[in-house]
């Protein structure tokens, strides 16, 4: 690279480093001039950082699909109430069956013991 001679076209100014051996035989492998190679690594390096961009748009979907996860769990909510409702309603029916089937039994049960009593009463007993 040329040295800075006050071109007025000429923004480049030259870099003297110093790299590791192992870096400078990697850099001399390489099929681009070093001067490239330096200045795309540095513009590299100095870059603004769009991780912070990228970032935020990954939290910004993130907290989208929490949105539409938070949704869901309250519409799921909703129906457990309404099944918890439902199961209610027929445990009450259930308990009223049960009990009208428990007083016919209780009234047959009484039936049969007045038709037993009967059977067992003397013939000239009417009542």
């Amino acid at each position: 690279m040329p040295a800075d001679d006050g071109k007025a076209g000429d923004d480049k100014k030259q870099l003297n480093v110093r790299i590791s051996t192992e870096l400078y035989k990697k850099l001399e492998l390489a099929n681009e001039p070093k001067g490239i190679i330096v200045t795309k690594a540095l513009e590299k390096y100095l870059e603004p950082d769009t991780a912070s961009a990228v970032s935020q748009e990954y939290v910004d979907a993130l907290i989208k699909q929490l949105t539409v996860k938070d949704e869901q769990i309250a519409a799921l909510s909703r129906q457990m109430e309404t099944k918890d409702e439902q199961i209610m309603e027929r445990d009450n029916t259930t308990k009223m069956h049960i009990a009208q089937v428990q007083t016919l039994i209780n009234q047959l049960d009484k039936k049969q013991l007045e038709l037993e009593s009967a059977k067992n009463k003397k013939w000239y007993q009417f009542w």
